[in-house]
């Protein structure tokens, strides 16, 4: 099996102090990983730098062969679009666009991901009420009514549907559960573990405490040395 993520002597600082030191991290194509740690241990940022979304001080960073950290800003944004569907913490949903809008975009900005929708022989909005559905919010008048209505759990799972939709090859999820209740909580595991299963994806979630079901789980003092030589002292 080919690897999906290799991260290799990667460093990382912040106000002059190391904040992650990663000699090597790997994670295998349609892996389903769990991270855990505790607040400050790396997770987060783990995801950010794995995401474009920052750049490590030095190292190297590939998602599916391709060298993010040498990217220029538009392309790992083209990248992110086409390749990567991210969970936020909390939901971070456009406020003028309704559910099912928030839902639909990253279809419109990514001509592979409606490409996938094509040869599934759907369409993006079949699979946003099909996504929703899933998350136990099968009522479609929520999905069209202001997102300024809806609750923060609610949003949560339309945020999860917006990262889903269209079955990009890498689902990053942070602590995607924080703002669910414990069995909305099982809901989403299950959903997440089950969509990544059937479309071939690798999903990579971090979370304070482990979660069964998934292929893999590892704490971030296992990887990020920097955390390991902070505790020695």
């Amino acid at each position: 099996m080919s690897q999906a993520v290799t991260v290799e002597k990667l460093e990382l600082s912040r106000a002059k102090q190391s904040c992650l030191s990663i000699p090597l991290f790997t994670v295998e194509r349609g892996e389903r990983l769990q991270v855990t740690g505790l607040n400050g241990s790396g997770k987060t940022t783990l995801l950010q730098l794995l995401a474009g979304l920052i750049l490590p001080d030095s190292g190297r960073i590939d998602l599916f062969g391709q060298p993010i950290n040498s990217l220029s800003g538009s392309e790992r944004e083209t990248f992110r679009a086409d390749q990567l569907g991210y969970i936020f913490q909390q939901p971070t949903l456009i406020p003028y666009l309704n559910p099912l809008e928030n839902i639909l975009l990253p279809c419109r900005l990514s001509q592979w991901r409606q490409q996938r929708l094509a040869e599934r022989k759907t369409t993006a909005n079949y699979e946003a009420y099909q996504l929703m559905a899933a998350l136990n919010m099968e009522n479609p008048e929520l999905l069209r009514q202001s997102t300024g209505m809806l609750s923060i759990g609610q949003q949560q799972r339309v945020a999860i549907a917006r990262a889903l939709i269209g079955s990009p090859p890498l689902i990053l999820a942070d602590e995607a559960a924080s703002a669910l209740d414990p069995l909305a909580r099982t809901t989403l595991y299950d959903m997440l573990l089950k969509s990544t299963r059937e479309h071939e994806q690798t999903l990579i979630c971090v979370d304070h405490t482990p979660y069964p079901g998934f292929d893999r789980c590892i704490d971030m003092s296992e990887i990020n040395h920097s955390q390991q030589v902070a505790r020695l002292w």
